[in-house]
């Protein structure tokens, strides 16, 4: 049975943590594929802490409906964390349609860095890579990317943002360094010895209302090779990706 993480509601495309956050408000039968647009049901999960959309009963997704692609993938590997993957849509691509968009910080952490985003990463951690190389995925806006074209090195990340001049949505993977002290913000600069695509400078930054949140947990993503998902952007300082939460944006793929 395909899952998803996010439908369609009256056209607009809605995360299944959000209607879970407010669960009363929705019409339970007002749910679409993003894809095929044929209608979905939420389901709250196991216990209530996996909030999805499933299957409508006895209604399919159309036959040309990549969401029946990504359940094949899982089908074919017989990996559950190939099922996380497929069924999480990630990059958030239509979130972000204009280069001008400019969203409050809390809606910035409510549809991009929680429980979602750490069960995506923890799950990307356990793949081999050739499952990496070969897996793929529907963004929001219905392009299918293999998730290897999602993750992204810091000079891959550095020449995007210069070529399109906008910020976008990816998973960083790099090598941290200290984290340092700028203003009451914390900053770690990501190696750049320019032997893994990483010849340009690079910073993981925690604005100073975040820092007593991660405090405890900054010191154990030092000097680690991480994944990091979030919105890669470049500012009057430099290139940067900014952590809110490090329990949900970062990965350590290796001590």
């Amino acid at each position: 049975m395909a899952r998803v993480n996010s439908a369609l509601y009256l056209n607009e495309t809605i995360d299944a943590f959000e209607v879970d956050d407010n669960y009363s408000y929705y019409k339970k039968d007002e749910f679409k594929c993003p894809v095929c647009k044929v209608k979905l049901q939420f389901n709250r999960g196991i216990n209530f802490l996996d909030p999805h959309f499933k299957n409508w009963p006895n209604v399919d997704h159309l036959i040309t409906c990549g969401i029946n692609v990504n359940n094949n993938q899982f089908n074919k590997y017989g990996n559950q964390n190939i099922n996380i993957i497929t069924s999480t849509i990630l990059p958030r691509a239509k979130r972000l349609t204009s280069k001008n968009d400019k969203f409050p910080t809390e809606i910035l952490i409510k549809r991009y860095y929680g429980r979602r985003s750490k069960k995506f990463l923890n799950a990307l951690n356990k793949l081999t890579e050739n499952e990496i190389n070969t897996l793929t995925l529907i963004t929001e806006d219905g392009k299918t990317v293999r998730l290897n074209e999602i993750i992204l090195r810091q000079d891959d990340i550095i020449e995007k943002l210069e070529k399109e001049k906008a910020a976008f949505i990816c998973i960083l993977k790099g090598y941290t360094n200290k984290t340092i002290d700028v203003r009451g913000s914390k900053k770690n600069t990501l190696t750049y010895n320019g032997r893994y695509k990483n010849t340009n400078k690079f910073d993981l930054f925690i604005p100073a209302s975040f820092v007593e949140k991660n405090e405890v947990q900054i010191e154990n993503i030092e000097n680690k090779l991480i994944y990091c998902y979030g919105i890669a952007e470049k500012n009057q300082y430099g290139y940067k990706m900014n952590v809110y939460s490090i329990e949900h944006q970062i990965c350590i793929i290796r001590q």
